[in-house]
């Protein structure tokens, strides 16, 4: 594994893929990290009646439903239970249950089934080699595969659809219905509309005969779903099959059935396939068993916290997985991703640097804080041979035993994430991590870096401790003050990264999350910390131009966008005043124009001094006091020359009003909440109005049925003791509002109020 990478160090998980390495026992995540396969873990403290309970003689069932109640089969007892989902109460499936050969009635209920196509609960009826078939909302029986057990005993039959001691079942995506055949050795399918298919079991005899099936299950392996089938032979190794829905085992590359055998299975019995990984319930260990199905089925370990026999799982949605042990005891649920395995390791191919030896110096795991009951241990070896890389056993207690690893030790959870690698120069690399936990947490590995040719602390020493870079030292020298220097190194070379990275931390972008309220402090930024980091940024990187905008209407606008999400209209009367003159007359510009002008003057500029549209009559005289005008004794002033003509704008001079529709009040301080984001946002000389404007029918202005007006509306009549004014907004008799109804045409017998 190379890279041209040109500076003294790499970054060995590119892209989140962690190219060139090999892992056992680790999962990659979304984020591109590593972290021990996960397992499933009790949700809850294992019932001590779970604990203690027998090994069961046969399987039970396990079915849910689209409502989420599971149903639970009790063959010692001879009924079927089933939790409501909605409160989490037991309580028996009703009109069914008791010992008999009665319809609806059971000799050792075990496999169960929800039919996705039927939405019917199928039981496999064992003691009397049927399948019954019952309606989940009403119980109602509607239909018997196998044995009617109508005017007879029930007895086994060894004609196609017929039955001895029916055990499991389970169901495809073609809603074709497989029954494990117990008693003759078997596997029956039933297609979509309950009609045997007999060349199923036919074809299975005749590409593996089966000794014993005992479970069966549907996986996806090979990118096809399958039929995985347990078979217990009286005298071998429980086995695992695969076949087609045709009834045709999977065979292997060099011929005959693909079959995979495990050391940890002993006394198998109960199945459950959830994606990718198969749960096995094994009742000699009396725990679960969980594999992974591809790439190729291999063990990952024990469920964490489950001690005690199983005679069912079942794979339900939220990533549960439920287990029954067989008696009347409760269910026990486990989630699937909440424990880990013990160890995990993880192997990389030769590193090397281009064309050149180098001196390896670092080896630095980046992660997560390490939570209690993990580890985390790298290795590193170095050489000169690509073809001899150091000996690694992932399966042996000490992975990473051979003398060449460093460091040479024993394992022992010394968490060594980040270690000095040291010695000459040498052209490979090899990496090795050791993950372990005891259950409950994992080390989650993010990134591994390597450091070579790297510039070390002893360029700072004076120069009679320092060599030539390509001295040896003499053999009984060693390494110790390499070693100690990097020892400092290490201590300070996460102060000295941070120095470097300082312009980071005044980066709204770039800057670690904890820095934004220091960043928008250094702005004098009223930082909310109700906002989304993504607001947070983004309002931050704005504040540079908000500040330029502040005290303009622009800026109040968006500082009430941005704080309350209020889109705001701001008017300044000023830009509106104009005050009202008389036209001039129009001068002439030669002789001639004036001649021709003579009859009368041409006054211009007439439509700009409309009285009450585009003009105001002056507050003031413009001049100020003015002997025989304006020169009231105690209501006039002197103005000076600076302020000649501020009387025509006093009125309308430093005030705004701002405009908010109704509709953006959705909580009653928010009107609260305007004003103070008004008055630290305004000019301090400035007042303003607020006004809060209503949903009424204004052509140009709110003309939007259904939007921004209200067609009709409560009656507004003028009455006595009311707090109405004679107005707009008052009403003296007249016809009545509009009302949805008969007769609601607009425009002829309804109005708009």
């Amino acid at each position: 594994m190379q890279d041209t990478n040109a500076n003294n160090f790499y970054y060995l998980n590119r892209e989140g893929a962690w190219p060139g390495f090999t892992f056992i026992g680790l999962d990659l995540g979304a984020d591109g990290s590593l972290r021990l396969t996960s397992l499933p873990a009790l949700s809850a403290k294992l019932p001590d009646a779970v604990k203690s309970a027998p090994r069961p003689n046969g399987p039970s069932g396990l079915a849910i439903d689209d409502a989420g109640n599971l149903y639970f089969s009790v063959p010692g007892e001879n009924r079927i239970l089933y939790i409501l989902d909605c409160n989490a109460s037991v309580q028996p499936f009703p009109c069914t249950g008791g010992a008999g050969t009665q319809p609806a009635r059971f000799q050792s209920p075990r496999g169960l089934l929800i039919s996705r196509h039927r939405k019917s609960l199928f039981v496999a009826d064992s003691g009397n080699h049927r399948i019954q078939i019952f309606d989940p909302s009403t119980a109602q029986l509607l239909g018997i595969w196998g044995h009617s057990g109508l005017g007879s005993v029930p007895s086994p039959g060894t004609a196609p659809g017929e039955f001895d001691t029916p055990w499991a079942l389970v169901e495809d995506n073609s809603f074709n219905i497989y029954v494990l055949d117990y008693g003759n050795r078997r596997i029956q399918k039933f297609n979509a509309v309950g009609d045997v298919v007999p060349s199923f079991a036919t074809n299975v005899q005749a590409s593996n005969p089966l000794a014993q099936p005992s479970a069966i299950a549907i996986i996806s392996y090979g990118g096809a779903a399958r039929l995985l089938v347990l078979d217990l032979p009286p005298a071998g190794k429980p086995t695992l099959f695969l076949l087609d829905f045709d009834g045709h085992a999977l065979a292997k590359s060099g011929g005959g059935p693909l079959s995979f055998q495990d050391g940890h299975l002993r006394q198998p019995l109960a199945l459950a396939a959830c994606g990718n990984r198969l749960y096995i319930g094994d009742n000699a260990a009396r725990t679960i068993l969980e594999y992974r199905l591809e790439p190729a089925l291999a063990f990952v370990g024990e469920a964490i916290g489950y001690s005690g026999p199983v005679a069912s799982l079942l794979c339900a949605p939220n990533d549960l997985l439920w287990a029954h042990c067989g008696l009347a005891t409760p269910l026990v649920s486990l989630l699937e991703s909440a424990g880990y395995a013990a160890r995990g390791v993880l192997a990389s191919a030769p590193i090397s640097v281009p064309d050149r030896p180098v001196v390896w110096h670092r080896l630095e795991g980046l992660l997560a804080p390490l939570k209690s009951g993990s580890h985390l241990e790298l290795f590193a070896a170095t050489g000169n041979d690509v073809s001899k890389p150091p000996a690694l056993d992932p399966t042996a207690a000490n992975p990473f035993a051979d003398s060449r690893w460093r460091p040479v030790v024993v394992p022992g959870h010394a968490d060594v994430t980040d270690l000095y690698i040291g010695g000459f120069r040498d052209s490979c690399l090899w990496v090795g991590a050791l993950f372990t936990s005891k259950g409950a947490a994992t080390p989650i590995l993010h990134q591994l870096r390597v450091e070579f040719d790297y510039p070390e602390y002893s360029r700072f020493l004076p120069a009679v401790y320092r060599k030539p870079a390509d001295c040896a030292m003499p053999p009984d020298c060693g390494d110790f003050l390499k070693r100690l220097l990097a020892l400092f190194q290490s201590m300070f070379g996460e102060i000295e990264s941070n120095i470097a990275s300082l312009p980071t931390l005044f980066d709204p972008f770039a800057a670690p999350k904890e820095f934004l309220p220091w960043l928008a402090a250094c702005l004098d930024f009223d930082l909310d910390e109700t906002w989304s980091e993504a607001k947070q940024r983004r309002s931050i990187a704005r504040a540079f131009q908000l500040y330029g905008w502040r005290g303009t209407p622009q800026g109040l606008r968006e500082a009430l966008r941005l704080y309350l999400g209020i889109d705001a209209v701001i008017v300044e009367p000023l830009q509106q005043a104009a005050w009202w003159a008389l036209p001039s007359v129009q001068e002439a510009c030669c002789d001639s124009c004036a001649a021709e002008n003579a009859a009368g003057p041409d006054w211009q500029g007439t439509g700009n001094s409309v009285l009450g549209w585009t003009t105001m009559l002056a507050p003031a005289q413009p001049q100020g006091a003015v002997v025989g005008t304006s020169a009231d004794l105690d209501q006039s002033h002197l103005i000076d020359t600076d302020q000649f003509g501020a009387p025509l704008f006093t009125d309308v001079a430093y005030q705004f009003s701002v405009q908010v529709l109704r509709g953006q009040l959705n909580c009653p301080e928010t009107l609260a909440r305007i004003r103070a984001v008004l008055d630290r946002e305004k000019p301090a000389h400035t007042a303003y109005q607020l006004c809060i404007v209503e949903p009424l029918m204004r052509v140009g202005f709110q003309c939007r049925v259904g939007i921004d007006t209200v067609v009709g509306g409560p009656r507004r009549s003028l009455s006595l003791g009311s707090d109405q004014i004679l107005g707009q907004g008052s009403l003296l008799a007249g016809p009545p509002e509009s009302r949805l109804g008969d007769g609601s045409l607009l425009g002829k017998s309804t109005r708009l109020s």
